[in-house]
This record gives C-alpha cells, sequence and structure tokens, in this order.
C-alpha cells in the first residue's frame, strides 16, 4: 500500500476549511445587519434631536436672551437623543453635539446649525475576520435653526421705531412678523 496517495480524512479537512468560512461570512453579515439598525436608530435619535433644538424656544419677550434660547434648545435636544436607548446596543464612544449659532453666525453657517453624533462600530462580532478595527461612523442632522422669536420681534421693533426697546413700554402695539 502506498501511503503517499491515501485520501482519508481529506473530505473531513476540506469540510471544517469550508464551515469555518462559511460561519465566518454569516457572522460578518449578521453583524453588518446590526450596525446597519444601530446607525439608524442613531441617525432617527440625531434627526430628532435636531428638529427639537430647531423649534424649540423660550420666548421671554423683546428683554429675553437669545442665547438663553438656544441653551434651553440644546437641553432639550439633548434629552430627546438620550431617550432612545443606545446603551442596549453597546454603541461605543458615543458623542452627541449640537451645532449652535453664534452671534456673528452668517446666514450660510446657518445651515449647519444642528445635531451631529460621532460613534464606532466593531466590522465583525467575533473580531477574527476583520482584526480589532472599528468602524468610525457620523450621523449629521442639520437642519439650520431660525433665529428665534426675540430676536425676530427686536429686528421688527428695530425696522419700525429704528430703536429695539419696543418691549420697555414705549409703544402700544404688537409685533408680528411672520418671516423674520
Amino acid at each position: 500500500m502506498n501511503k503517499k496517495n491515501n485520501q482519508n480524512g481529506q473530505s473531513t479537512i476540506e469540510f471544517i476549511f469550508a464551515f469555518a468560512f462559511c460561519v465566518s461570512i454569516v457572522l460578518v453579515i449578521f453583524n453588518s445587519a446590526m450596525n446597519y439598525t444601530t446607525g439608524y436608530l442613531i441617525h432617527y435619535g440625531t434627526f430628532m434631536a435636531s428638529r427639537t433644538f430647531l423649534t424649540s424656544e423660550l420666548y421671554a419677550g423683546v428683554e429675553g436672551s437669545q442665547l438663553t434660547a438656544i441653551e434651553k434648545g440644546v437641553e432639550e435636544a439633548t434629552a430627546v437623543f438620550n431617550t432612545y436607548r443606545l446603551d442596549i446596543f453597546d454603541v461605543k464612544n458615543l458623542v452627541f453635539k449640537i451645532n449652535k449659532p453664534t452671534a456673528n453666525t452668517s446666514s450660510a453657517d446657518y445651515l449647519t446649525v444642528g445635531a451631529l453624533t460621532l460613534f464606532e462600530a466593531n466590522i465583525d462580532a467575533v473580531g477574527q475576520v476583520a482584526g480589532q478595527k472599528k468602524l468610525e461612523l457620523v450621523s449629521e442632522s442639520f437642519l439650520g435653526k431660525e433665529p428665534v422669536r426675540t430676536e425676530c420681534a427686536a429686528r421688527t421693533c428695530f425696522a419700525i421705531t429704528s430703536s429695539s426697546d419696543c418691549g420697555a413700554g414705549n409703544l402700544d402695539i404688537t409685533l408680528f412678523d411672520d418671516g423674520c
């Protein structure tokens, strides 16, 4: 008997290699599906937080400060984002922030006002197929915040009277502007 041409056990070795390869591919596909699902949830939470920031306002009359209205909007947007239980999905290095308008924000920069979320995800669940590399993902929702009603009232007051002290009781008018 020639031991050189012995094929005993060859199909078992081929089955083990093929099975390990197929299981690895299935795990990568499963993990990719979980990454997509987590990404969609994070993007939805980012969008809802950005929408909350866009629509929230602390209207305190003409004397009210736009800064307090924006800070209140940031608090409300953060609270909305935190209602989505992302800790269940084991999201790594989650960073949520709001791009706020500043006092000298130009009209073009208002387009980048909104919410931004940065996070990491594993490429594969086991860590043996693609290594220990992580995906660095970004979710952006820049809806653009328009000026708050306090600022609109001050602008309208200034346009009518050339003075910004309409709320001091000097004028007996009601300001209404639908577009600021």
